[in-house]
Parts: structure tokens; C-alpha cells; sequence
């Protein structure tokens, strides 16, 4: 079989698939659509693209481009799209893209801009969002209707306004136009008021022909309250006058207080309406309403100026309008009201007032707020419109008056405006002085008045109470006390009885002070002589004031110097004898005592007298005869021979002379008066005591230091720190008299009128300090005095307190308990556990008496207790009924 081969190397064509081909294909489509949605984005965005105004502002402060906003009404117009200087080089030019829809009305010759700022003033709050989002540009459109707005002209360049534009007016409003004065305090917003309640506001203000003209508009519903009868006058916020009843300050609501405001007066309500063409004056005042006689009034010499006012017993009568400079003379033109008319005679004098400041008072105080005001006095006669002013004290001259001559030895303070005064009480006045004929005096004429002729006689004595304020001579100070105001006008007072004869001279001795005059009265009293001595320690002098009680009885009339002793013979007038005795004590009161340190200031002046040149003081509170009668230097040397004890201590920190006290039960009782070292350098303390001397002054009474205690458990006598230590006391009941103690440095664990001491051992120290409380039953009943080791040192001895109201409740078998700190328990099962009896035993420590129902005796000062450290559980249910 043959077998057939085949070339594997033949070429095999295949036919080619044959496929019908489209004609056009979807992707030539897709440019097209592209291109036409480009066509309509492009076509969108120059339709509303808007149109580009330019605005030229003096100022571009605030503005931002592409961040402010052109607006109207709060309705978004466009924004700024560039900022540039102008050619100009004085303003800036502002590119604003305005709003297609809206740009046929923004950009046309109607529209006006202006840059919205914040506004804030007395009268009007605005623009206030501005602070957050930016200045804003302000379409002020002026077209009335949409007529007007179609035939508009466009336009693309402006001129910014500088403020918004004036506000456009209701047609049917009630608007009024004011006439005002420059120095009117009118601005938009300014209220009017009828009646002090606002009925209207200013719309607009303008200045035209050098005129100042306010717009007012009233509101609908109070139309009626306002026509051509009303008269517009300005609002005086505060008013000060002054008048027969002193100064008066008048202040309306404190709205009109602030901005002022217009008040309308209408007296015809049916008069007819004001027009709009009307124009209305704006008063300053209602005094301008009021009808006026104009007069001329010339002055020589016055402190008056334009609106001075006029009074006449104390009311306002008119005003200065003007005053003019005529050589030497004060033209001044001035009016009084229609009313007061009848006062302008030829009889009639004008003067001014001015304020008088002293420390004796205040008069005219009006004028020190308001300036000085003319005042007159009234005489029946013809009428007349010129006057010629005089001075206040030439109207005095013409009243009845007795004319009297002074001869002193200086004028000192004395001028013009000095004046006479009896007991305080003005009664004349000086009218002149001059140099005596051989120079060597001053004689000073004087006016009295005649109402008070009675006073002067022949032995009226007058005195210079304005010579000097303060004069030192001899080591001795005399201080002028009647009054400052005799220092500035000088002042003269009269020792008078209405009594004492006629008046036949004309001429007196001025005294150069009151003591000179009683010096003078002095000698005539009837007395008798009481003898005494001193040691020379102090200085007295003849003619110092005995004083009882703050009454003068006497006077010290002699004193023979000896070098160790020196006698002094006491003048004390009759009607005083019944009060000197053989207890009688006298010692110096110092002119003026004045004791410092860091702990005080003591400060003292009896009296007057005593200020002045100091005085010898009569004391009658001892009971215990002196024999001879001795002056001491003051009142502790007094008491010191009498009520002194002497305390003895190891040390004194803190003590202080004069300022450290003797307490007892918290009440003072003496003082510290010397402190000291004695011979075996301990040192002594020398105190009075002032009260109950007899009742401390015993055996047995214990003196200690209230020393400051301060730490983390306590706080006691703190005052001390800053303050002098006081010595507190422990009064004896034993009926020895004693004056030498040994004081303590603290106070001693002893029985007292405070109550028992009772001993409480224990082995070792606990928190319980000096003044820990002690409770039973939750309440203190007594303290820890002393916390002590015994005198083996095997314990430690706690010395309770207990206040005598309570010690019933402790007995022999009662139990002491520490509650110092607090417990805590720890349990892994029952978790923790904190006691505590009170936040007081935290901090200061204490201890718990408990006492069972089978109760023994009261316990006593030789009872000792142990101390126990775990309060018993049971402590709160034990309570026995105890009697």
C-alpha cells in the first residue's frame, strides 16, 4: 500500500468575511454637543455678567474688593470688583459689578451712593452687622415711581455721598421746620416732648444762609398737640438755681438728661395747623417766652458776666443780657421780667452777692455753681431804667447804727469784712480803720447794729478773735479755737451785759484775746485759797484753769518755786467750795495728750480749755483722805499713788506701757503704766487698776500673759500679734489686802471662778493641746489648761477645765475618752470605715466624758483620771439622768 504524502509546507489562502459598513458614526455627534453647551455656558455668563459702575469716595477705608457688597434695603445689588486711586490723587475710584437684573435702575442718573459705617451715638444705634461683615455700599435711589424710572438716563461714573442722605419725607407727615441757635444742642434723632412725653424726633438738620434749620417730625396720633399757637423750646437736662429755698438742681427723665431734647407748649389747641413753608423759632429757654423791661445798670467794679441772674428775695427776677467795658465803669444792659416792673424806681439800689465760704457756713452757695447774682433793694418811687450799682456794705451804712472806736496794738487779721459777733451771733460789723495820730495804735471803727444797742455800754470789753491761729511764746501754746473763718476774715467778739450801765464813751480797748478779759473778770470772783505742792516733774503755770467736770471752778493764783518742792496756791471760787474735801486729788490735764506705737494711737483732749493751755482737774472719786493735798503730773501718776499693784515676770515680750490692758472676763479693769528690770533682773511691771481696785488688790489673785497662740491645731489671743499683750487675771476670793504679785507666763491649771481642774493621765503624748475642747454628750463642757509630763516622767498630765455649770456631770467614776483626729478601718470584705467626733477635734484635738448609770460623788481636784485612747461604742447610748 502506498502511502501518500502530503507537503506540510502548502500555502492555505481563506476567503475574506465581507461586512456592510454605516454611512455616519455616533462619536462625529459628541464635539457638537460639547461645543454648543460651551456656547450656552459662555452665553449665560456675559448675560449675567452685569454692568461695571464706577463710584468715587473721598475714602476707601473699610472696603475690600471682591469681599463688600453693593446693597439696598439689605437686597445684594453687586460687589466691588477693584479699588484704585484716581487721577486726581484725592479720592479713590471704586469698581462696583452690578447686578444685571437690576442694572437699569443702579446705573442711572437717579442713584446716589454712600458706605454704610457702624453707628453709634446718644441718639441713634445703627450699621451695627458692618462690625462682622464689613463696610457696605448703600443705593440711595431718588425716583418716586416707575414712571420716573423708565425715562432715566443711564450712567456709569458717580460721586460717593459722605453720610447717608437726608431721610425722604412722608408726603402726608407733619413736618416743621425750626429756626435754631448755634448753641442749641440739636441733632437727628433729638426727641421732642409734651409734657415730658415724646411726641416727635428731628429728621433732618441743614445749614443754609449761615442759618442752622432742624426738621421735626410728630408723630400721627399726637397732630392735635401742635400748631401755630405752640412755641419750641429747647430742654434744659440739669437746671441749677437758686432761690429763697437754697440751691435747687432740677433733672428731667434721664433720657433728656443725656441728649437734651424739644418741648413743645401749646396754649390754644384749636388754633390752626402749621405748613409745611412756616418756620418756627427754636428757643433757648422759656425764659425767652416771657415778656421784658430792659434797663441800663453801670457798675464801678463787679464780678458779673452775660445771664448773671437778678434775685430779689430770693427769687429771679430777670438776667444781664450784656455788659460792655466803658473806661473805668461796667456798662451792663439787663432785664427784669414784665411782672417785676414795679421794683425798677429811682429809690431802688442794685448790689451784687457773692458766695461766702467759711467754716462757720456756707452762704449764696448757688453762686459757686452758677457765678455771682445782683440783687437790690426796694424803694417806692417813679419808675426808672438807669441805675448805677453799689457796693453791699454801703447799704449797711444806712441803717441806724452806733458807731464806736477800737484801739488795739495791731489790726493783725482784721479788714473790711470783719465782723462783731455776742455769743457767736453777728451783731455789727467793721466799717473802717486807720493809724492812730502818733502811729503807735491801730483805731478800727466799727458799725452795731441797732437792733442789739442794748449790748454796749461802758463796760462792754471787745477782743481780737482772729490775732492768731497758733502762737508758741515761753514754751506756752495758745491756739485760737473760735473759728477758722476768723482766720481768713478776721472776727471780733464782744463780753457784754445789757445790764451794766449807759454808754457815755466812745472808745474801748481791743484785747488781743478772750483770756485777757478773763484774766480781768478773774479778780473780781469771791474764793478762797486751797494750798498744794508738786515735785517739779511738770510745769504750771499761774492763771491754768481748775476744771470739775468740764466746769472752770477756779484758777492757780500763786506758786513759790522751791528746788525740790514747790508750793502752789489753787483759787477756787466760791460757789465751788462744797466741792473740795480732804479725798479731794488734783492733777495737770496736758494740753494735748497724744501716745503711738505699732499698736495704736491714743489720742486725748478733755476739753477746751484743756486744749488750749492745759488745766489742773479736781478728782473726788477716791474715798481715802490724803492729808495734804498734792498736784500730781497726770492722771495715771495719780491713780499710780493710789491703785498701783507691781507684778513681777521672767519675761514680757509683747507687754507695752500705756497700751497693754489688765483683763478680766474679757473686761478692761487697768492698764499697763511702766515696765522695768529690778535688782534681781526680773522684770517688773508697775499697773493701775482703774476699777475695782480693792477687789484685785488681794491675796491670791493671779496675774498672767494672754500670749498669742498660733498653730496647726489652734488660734488663741491673736489680736496680740499685732496688738499689745493684755495681763489677764484670776480674782481671789481672799480678803487680804496685797500689791506685789509673780505673775505667770501663761495661764495656771488652778481652780477659779471659771470652774474645777480635774487630772487626766496617760502614758504617752496625744493630739490634745492647750485649749482642747472637752464634751460630754457632744456639748463643751469645759477646756485643756496644761498638757504636762509628771515629775517622774513616767506620764503625762493632762489638766482639765470644767466650767462650774457643768462639773456635776463629771464623777469619780466617769471616763475620759481621746477623740483627737479621726479613726479609719480597713477590711478587704467589709470595706473601709471613718470616724470622727467633730471637725474641731480634727484639728484642735479633744476628749469625751463618758459617765455611767450608776454614777458615784462629784469628782474633785484630787481625783485623778486615767485617759483612754478607743472610745467605746456605746458612748452615744449611756445617759443617765443626773441630778
Amino acid at each position: 500500500m502506498k502511502t501518500e504524502i502530503k507537503n506540510i509546507n502548502e500555502t492555505v489562502v481563506y476567503e475574506a468575511k465581507k461586512e456592510s459598513k454605516r454611512k455616519i458614526s455616533f462619536v462625529w455627534f459628541l464635539p457638537l454637543i460639547i461645543l454648543g453647551i460651551l456656547g450656552w455656558i459662555a452665553y449665560d455668563s456675559y448675560s449675567k455678567k452685569g454692568t461695571n459702575i464706577v463710584v468715587y469716595f473721598k475714602s476707601a477705608e473699610g472696603l475690600k474688593e471682591n469681599v463688600t457688597t453693593l446693597e439696598y434695603k439689605g437686597l445684594t445689588l453687586g460687589k466691588v470688583t477693584k479699588i484704585s486711586i484716581h487721577e486726581d490723587l484725592k479720592s479713590v475710584a471704586v469698581n462696583i459689578l452690578v447686578n444685571s437684573d437690576v442694572a437699569s435702575y443702579v446705573a442711572s442718573e437717579n442713584s446716589n451712593f454712600w458706605i454704610q459705617k457702624p453707628t453709634i451715638s446718644l441718639t441713634k444705634i445703627s450699621g451695627l452687622g458692618t462690625l462682622i461683615s464689613g463696610y457696605k455700599i448703600e443705593l440711595a435711589p431718588t425716583f418716586k415711581n416707575l414712571d420716573e424710572l423708565e425715562n432715566l438716563k443711564p450712567k456709569w461714573y458717580f460721586d460717593g455721598l459722605d453720610s447717608s442722605p437726608s431721610v425722604e419725607f412722608d408726603e402726608k407727615g407733619y413736618y416743621i421746620t425750626l429756626l435754631t441757635n448755634d448753641k442749641d444742642n440739636i441733632d437727628i434723632g433729638t426727641p421732642v416732648f409734651y409734657k415730658k412725653y415724646q411726641i416727635g424726633e428731628v429728621v433732618s438738620k441743614e445749614f443754609n444762609n449761615e442759618e442752622v434749620y432742624a426738621t421735626i417730625y410728630i408723630y400721627d396720633k399726637y397732630n392735635y398737640l401742635v400748631n401755630k399757637s405752640s412755641n419750641f423750646v429747647m430742654n434744659e437736662a440739669l437746671k441749677v438755681s437758686y432761690g429763697a429755698s437754697g440751691l435747687n438742681i432740677e433733672l428731667g427723665s434721664l433720657y433728656s438728661a443725656i441728649i437734651g431734647g424739644i418741648t413743645v407748649i401749646t396754649p390754644n389747641k384749636d388754633d390752626e395747623k402749621i405748613k409745611n413753608s412756616d418756620i418756627l423759632v427754636l428757643y433757648s429757654s422759656k425764659d425767652e417766652l416771657k415778656r421784658k423791661v430792659s434797663f441800663l445798670l453801670d457798675f464801678s467794679d463787679a464780678k458779673i458776666e452775660e445771664n448773671t441772674p437778678i434775685l430779689f428775695k430770693g427769687i429771679e427776677i430777670g438776667k444781664v443780657e450784656s455788659i460792655k467795658l466803658n473806661g473805668d465803669i461796667l456798662n451792663t444792659k439787663a432785664y427784669v421780667y414784665e411782672e417785676y416792673k414795679y421794683l425798677l424806681t429811682k429809690n431802688s439800689r442794685f448790689f451784687v452777692e457773692e458766695p461766702t465760704i467759711s467754716f462757720g457756713g456756707i452762704k449764696n452757695l448757688g453762686n459757686i455753681l452758677k457765678g455771682n447774682f445782683i440783687s437790690l433793694e426796694y424803694k417806692e418811687g417813679e419808675f426808672s431804667d438807669k441805675f448805677s450799682g453799689v457796693f453791699k456794705r454801703d447799704l449797711k451804712k444806712s441803717l441806724n447804727t452806733i458807731e464806736i472806736d477800737l484801739v488795739a496794738t495791731s489790726l493783725n487779721s482784721i479788714n473790711e469784712r470783719t465782723k462783731i459777733y455776742y455769743k457767736n451771733i453777728e451783731i455789727g460789723r467793721v466799717d473802717s480803720y486807720k493809724l492812730s495820730d502818733d502811729y503807735k495804735s491801730v483805731k478800727i471803727a466799727i458799725l452795731i447794729d441797732e437792733k442789739y444797742n442794748d449790748l454796749i455800754n461802758n463796760n462792754s470789753k471787745f477782743y481780737d478773735m482772729s490775732s492768731k491761729l497758733i502762737e508758741l511764746k515761753n514754751l506756752n501754746l495758745d491756739i485760737n479755737y473760735s473759728g477758722l473763718e476768723s482766720i481768713f476774715n478776721g472776727a471780733i467778739g464782744l463780753v457784754s451785759n445789757k445790764n451794766d450801765g449807759k454808754l457815755d464813751k466812745k472808745e474801748f480797748t481791743l484785747y488781743s484775746s478772750y483770756k485777757e478779759i478773763n484774766r480781768l473778770n478773774r479778780d473780781k470772783n469771791r474764793g478762797f485759797i486751797v494750798y498744794t505742792e508738786f515735785d517739779n516733774s511738770f510745769v504750771v503755770q499761774e492763771d491754768m484753769a481748775i476744771v470739775y467736770k468740764n466746769q472752770e471752778i477756779g484758777f492757780i493764783k500763786n506758786i513759790k518755786f522751791d528746788d525740790k518742792v514747790s508750793k502752789v496756791e489753787l483759787f477756787v471760787y466760791e460757789d465751788f467750795r462744797k466741792f473740795i474735801t480732804n479725798t479731794s486729788r488734783f492733777y495737770k490735764k496736758p494740753k494735748l495728750d497724744i501716745k503711738a506705737s505699732l499698736s495704736g494711737i491714743i489720742f486725748e483732749v478733755d476739753n477746751f480749755t484743756s486744749f488750749l493751755e492745759g488745766s489742773i482737774e479736781l478728782d473726788n472719786s477716791s474715798k481715802v483722805p490724803l492729808g495734804n493735798h498734792e498736784l500730781y503730773a497726770s492722771f495715771d501718776d495719780m491713780q499710780l499713788a493710789t491703785n498701783m499693784v507691781t507684778i513681777i515676770f521672767d519675761d514680757v515680750e509683747g507687754l507695752q506701757e500705756d497700751f497693754s490692758k489688765i483683763v478680766y472676763k474679757g473686761a478692761n479693769i487697768g492698764k499697763v503704766k511702766k515696765i522695768s528690770i529690778n535688782k534681781n533682773q526680773k522684770i517688773e511691771v508697775k499697773a493701775i487698776i482703774e476699777n475695782g481696785f480693792k477687789e484685785f488688790a488681794k491675796d491670791g489673785t493671779i496675774f498672767y500673759l494672754k500670749k498669742p497662740r498660733i498653730s496647726l491645731q489652734e488660734v488663741a489671743n491673736a489680736g496680740a500679734t499685732v496688738m499689745a499683750v493684755n495681763i489677764g487675771v484670776i480674782k481671789s476670793e481672799k480678803g487680804l489686802v496685797q500689791t506685789y504679785f509673780n505673775g505667770f507666763e501663761q495661764e495656771p491649771a488652778v481652780n477659779s471662778h471659771f470652774g474645777t481642774i480635774i487630772k487626766v493621765e496617760d502614758k504617752t503624748a496625744s493630739s490634745v493641746n492647750i485649749d482642747s475642747p472637752i464634751y460630754y454628750k457632744n456639748v463643751q463642757i469645759g477646756k485643756v489648761l496644761k498638757v504636762d509630763l509628771s515629775s517622774d516622767g513616767s506620764r503625762v498630765v493632762v489638766d482639765c477645765l470644767i466650767f462650774d455649770k457643768y462639773k456635776k456631770f463629771v464623777r469619780k467614776n466617769s471616763e475620759f475618752y481621746d477623740i483627737s483626729g479621726f479613726e479609719m478601718e480597713f477590711s478587704i470584705f467589709s470595706g473601709s470605715k471613718i470616724e470622727s467626733n467633730t471637725f474641731t477635734s480634727i484639728i484642735k484635738g479633744g476628749l469625751v466624758v463618758v459617765t455611767p448609770y450608776d454614777y458615784k460623788e462629784i469628782a474633785t481636784v484630787n481625783d485623778i483620771f486615767t485617759l483612754h485612747k478607743t472610745l467605746r461604742e456605746d458612748w452615744k447610748s449611756i445617759s443617765p439622768s443626773i441630778k
